[in-house]
């Protein structure tokens, strides 16, 4: 993300969707959330984490005098079929997670998204992803409570 604006500021658009999204629904609290608590936390740390890369990319254009080079036009287009990825797979999941369930669509979600983050092997993005969806359903449906839907796989 060091040489393009197109990913940080999708997934900026993104993380303020979710922001927006998040308020249709009950937000809660730390200890009692509600469904909107989860997108509300998931758009904050999105849209700050891109508001970061905005702000490092406009630095590093502005210490460069804002030069391409042939190399960083081949990485722009690599970059923009990243994001589209990213678009993709985040549509699938908002999909499929009431149809096979919330956890299955979350570690298959994180699969793809390791991916295409760059995860060198299928083995490491597997056990990632497994962790992700451990770690994420021991905090939230068994320290928290939060109930997501369960679909045909749960």
């Amino acid at each position: 993300m060091e040489q393009d604006r197109t990913i940080p500021v999708a997934l900026l658009i993104i993380g303020i969707g979710f922001v927006i999204y998040s308020n249709k629904y009950t937000i809660g609290s730390l200890t009692n959330p509600g469904v909107g608590f989860f997108p509300l936390l998931i758009g904050i740390g999105l849209a700050g984490l891109a508001g970061v890369f905005i702000l490092q990319e406009s630095k590093r254009l502005s210490a460069t005098g804002g030069a391409k080079t042939k190399r960083a036009a081949t990485d722009e287009t690599i970059l923009k079929g990243k994001i589209y990825a990213v678009t993709a797979i985040l549509l699938a999941f908002a999909a499929l997670h009431s149809v096979l369930g919330y956890w299955t669509s979350t570690f298959g979600a994180m699969v793809a998204l390791l991916r295409v983050a760059g995860v060198p092997s299928w083995k490491k993005a597997l056990i990632g992803a497994g962790i992700t969806a451990i770690a994420s359903y021991l905090v939230f449906e068994h320290w928290l409570g939060t109930l997501f839907p369960e679909g045909l796989i749960r």
